[in-house]
C-alpha cells in the first residue's frame, strides 16, 4: 500500500515547483547571531546598556553617542561549521524508534570580514543639555550561513525513486513525457524529471507509477510495491552565505547621562542551499525493471526493453539574493555612577527576495542504452517578506575603570512574519499564493527569547579580558489535536486540508514550544595603546541543536493484524556547532 506523508525536511524535494518559500525559510532569512567587533562578541554582544564601540550599535543605536571620540574599526576573522551525521535506514513509525549509525564528520571553514565602519563625534561646545552628537556608518555580520552535512547507509524498504512515482500519480502521461512542461509552474519538475531520466515507470494493470528501485506485485485486488535487494544510499547537503546590516546610525548625547540613538539598516543576505541524494544497487540481479513508457504516436503506454536498475542520483540547487531595510530607535540611561540601563525597539524588516532554484536527475541502468540525464530550466521568483520585529533590554554595572558586567535580554516575535507579492494585478483574482506557508508562519513561530551576559576586566592599564554567554529559544511551537496526536507544522502541512476544513482541530491553546536551545560561549582580549591604535580579538562557540534530514518523504505504508504501520524514509541525525574567530583594528580620532 502507498502513501503520502509529507515531512518538512523533504518540502523542496516533492513540491510542485517549490521555491524557498517555506516556514523554515521564514526562520532561517530572520535569525540573527550578532558578531560586530571583536570586543562585542568577545562580551557575547550583551552590550545594550554599554555602547561606545561600533559592534554595539547593530544592538543599540544608543551606542554611537556614548564614546565622545571618533573612531574607524575594520574587523576580519574566519567562521568554520563542524558536523557529525548519523544515518538511520527505514523504520516503523509506530513506536518511534530508530537506530542511528556512523558517525560521518564534515567541517567547512569561510574567511569573513564581520565589521567595518566609521563613527564621527561632534561636539556642540555646551557644557550642559546637549553636549554632543554623532553620525555613524558600519557593516556588521549578523550571521553566517555555513554548514555541510553527509551520511551514507543500506537501505531494504524504501528509496527515491518510490517516493518521486507516488507523487507522480495523478500526471497523465501526455505531461510527463514531454519535458518542455517543466516551463508550466502548475506540473511538478521532480516528477516530470524523474520521468523523463527513466526513474518512474507506469504500471498499466494496476493504473499506478512505481519506481524504477521497486517491484510490484497483485494480492488480490491490491498491489504491492516493494524492493528485492539493498541500497547504498549516499546524503548530503551544503549551505552557503550571511547577512550583513549596513547600518546608518545617528546619537546624542545629553549630559553624558542620556543617550539616544537613531539607525536606518539595509540588511543584505546571500544564501545558497545546495542537496544531492544517491543510491547505488548493491546486487542489480535483485532490481529488475520492466519499464512502461507514454508513446506519443500511439497516445497509450506501451512496453519497453527490460533492464536492471543501478542506481541514480538528484540534485537540488538554491539560490537567494535577499535586500531589505528596518529602522531602530534605542536610549542609554546612566541613573548613578556605575548603573546603566538600555532599551531598544527595531520595526518589522521588509525584505525583497529573488530566488533560482533548479533540480538535475541522472539513472544508471546495466543496459547502458537506457542511461538517462534530465535537468529542470533555472526558474525565478521575486516576492516580499516581512521579518519580525525585536527589543532588546539591557542593565549592566561598571567598576569603574577596572571593568564591568552587562545582562541583555531580546525578544523577537516570529508569528507576524509573512510573504507577499512584490507586484499585484487587480484585474486578476486569485487566491493567495502565499496563505499555506503565511498560515504555519502564525500558528508554529511564536516568540523567541535571547539572553546575553557579558564581562570585561582590565587587568592592565592596556589590557583586558572578556567574555560572554548566550542562549536562545527556539520559536517553533506544537500543538495536539483532537485525535490526541502531537501536530507540528510539517504535520499540519501534511494534513493541511483536513485541518483547515475542521476534520482535524487543535485543541491544545498552550502551543508548547520546542525545548531546543542555541547557546554559545564566548571570549577575547584586548590591548589600547597610548595613542589612538586598539586591537581586540575574540572566539566564540556556538552549540547548535540536533537536526534531522530526510532525502524524500515517507509514502509506503503496511497492515500487520489489522493495525497499518507507516514505513518512514530514511534519516540522518546531525549535530552541529559553530566556531568564530574575529580580529578587531581600530583607531581614536
Amino acid at each position: 500500500m502507498k502513501k503520502i506523508i509529507v515531512s518538512l525536511a523533504s518540502l523542496m524535494l516533492i513540491a510542485s515547483m517549490a521555491s524557498g518559500q517555506t516556514m523554515m525559510d521564514a526562520l532561517t532569512f530572520s535569525q540573527t547571531n550578532y558578531y560586530g567587533t571583536a570586543r562585542t562578541m568577545g562580551m557575547g554582544n550583551a552590550v545594550t546598556a554599554i555602547g561606545g564601540d561600533l559592534g554595539s550599535i547593530n544592538v543599540n543605536p544608543a551606542g554611537g553617542a556614548v564614546s565622545a571620540y571618533s573612531q574607524f574599526t575594520i574587523s576580519t576573522g574566519w567562521s568554520t561549521s563542524s558536523s557529525t551525521s548519523a544515518y538511520a535506514a527505514s523504520y516503523d513509525s509506530y513506536d518511534g524508534s530508530a537506530n542511528f549509525s556512523g558517525g560521518f564528520e564534515n567541517n567547512k571553514t569561510r574567511m569573513t570580514i564581520p565589521n567595518i565602519g566609521m563613527n564621527m563625534y561632534l561636539e556642540t561646545g555646551n557644557r550642559s543639555g546637549l553636549l554632543g552628537w554623532n553620525f555613524g556608518f558600519v557593516i556588521n555580520r549578523a550571521q553566517t550561513y555555513t554548514s555541510m552535512m553527509s551520511a551514507s547507509g543500506l537501505e531494504g524498504h524504501t528509496s527515491m525513486t518510490g517516493a518521486l512515482a507516488t507523487f507522480a500519480n495523478g500526471m497523465p502521461g501526455t505531461i510527463l513525457a514531454d519535458p518542455d512542461n517543466m516551463f508550466d509552474s502548475q506540473y511538478s519538475w521532480n516528477s516530470i524529471c524523474a520521468y523523463d531520466a527513466g526513474l518512474i515507470n507506469y504500471k498499466s494493470d494496476a493504473g499506478s507509477f512505481f519506481g524504477s528501485a521497486e517491484t510490484v506485485t497483485a494480492s488480490g485486488t491490491e498491489y504491492k510495491y516493494e524492493m528485492l535487494g539493498w541500497l547504498r544510499q549516499n546524503i548530503g547537503t551544503t549551505t552557503l552565505g550571511s547577512r550583513n546590516d549596513m547600518v546608518w546610525n545617528f546619537g546624542a548625547n545629553i549630559d553624558n547621562r542620556l543617550f539616544l540613538g537613531f539607525s536606518l539598516g539595509i540588511p543584505m543576505i546571500n544564501y545558497s542551499y545546495s542537496e544531492y541524494y544517491n543510491e547505488v544497487s548493491q546486487d542489480p540481479a535483485d532490481f529488475p525493471v520492466k519499464p512502461e513508457y507514454y508513446s506519443k504516436s500511439k497516445a497509450a503506454y506501451v512496453q519497453g526493453a527490460s533492464t536492471y536498475y543501478l542506481g541514480s542520483t538528484y540534485k537540488y540547487n538554491y539560490i537567494a539574493d535577499i535586500g531589505g531595510i528596518n529602522a531602530k530607535v534605542g536610549v542609554i540611561w546612566l541613573p548613578t555612577n556605575g548603573l546603566r540601563l538600555g532599551a531598544a525597539i527595531q520595526t518589522p524588516t521588509v525584505l525583497s527576495i529573488n530566488e533560482r532554484w533548479y533540480i538535475d536527475v541522472n539513472s544508471e541502468f546495466q543496459d547502458a542504452s537506457q542511461n538517462a540525464s534530465s535537468s529542470s530550466p533555472t526558474a525565478e521568483a521575486e516576492y516580499s517578506f516581512r521579518a519580525p520585529y525585536s527589543a532588546n533590554f539591557g542593565l549592566a554595572y561598571t567598576l569603574g575603570r577596572s571593568g564591568l558586567i552587562s545582562f541583555d535580554y531580546e525578544l523577537i516575535d516570529f508569528s507576524v512574519m509573512k510573504f507577499s507579492e512584490i507586484y499585484e494585478d487587480a484585474s486578476y483574482s486569485y487566491a493567495d499564493p502565499f496563505y499555506r506557508v503565511n498560515r504555519l508562519n502564525n500558528l508554529f513561530c511564536g516568540v523567541q527569547h535571547n539572553l546575553r551576559v557579558g564581562a570585561e576586566i582590565r587587568v592592565l592599564p592596556s589590557l583586558s579580558l572578556r567574555a560572554g554567554y548566550n542562549m536562545s529559544t527556539n520559536p517553533q511551537r506544537h500543538y495536539t489535536d483532537n485525535t490526541g496526536v502531537i501536530v507540528d507544522a510539517a504535520e499540519y502541512d501534511a494534513w493541511f486540508s483536513d485541518f483547515e476544513n475542521g476534520t482535524y482541530t487543535l485543541v491544545d491553546g498552550s502551543a508548547a514550544y520546542s525545548k531546543d536551545r542555541v547557546t554559545s560561549i564566548s571570549f577575547g582580549a584586548g590591548y589600547s595603546s597610548p595613542g589612538s591604535f586598539y586591537v581586540d580579538i575574540a572566539f566564540r562557540r556556538t552549540s547548535l541543536p540536533d537536526t534531522h534530514y530526510s532525502p524524500y518523504s515517507n509514502y509506503l505504508s503496511h497492515s500487520v493484524g489489522g493495525k497499518v504501520y507507516d514505513i518512514v524514509s530514511p534519516q540522518v541525525r546531525t549535530s552541529n556547532s559553530l566556531f568564530d574567530a574575529v580580529v578587531t583594528f581600530g583607531w581614536r580620532f
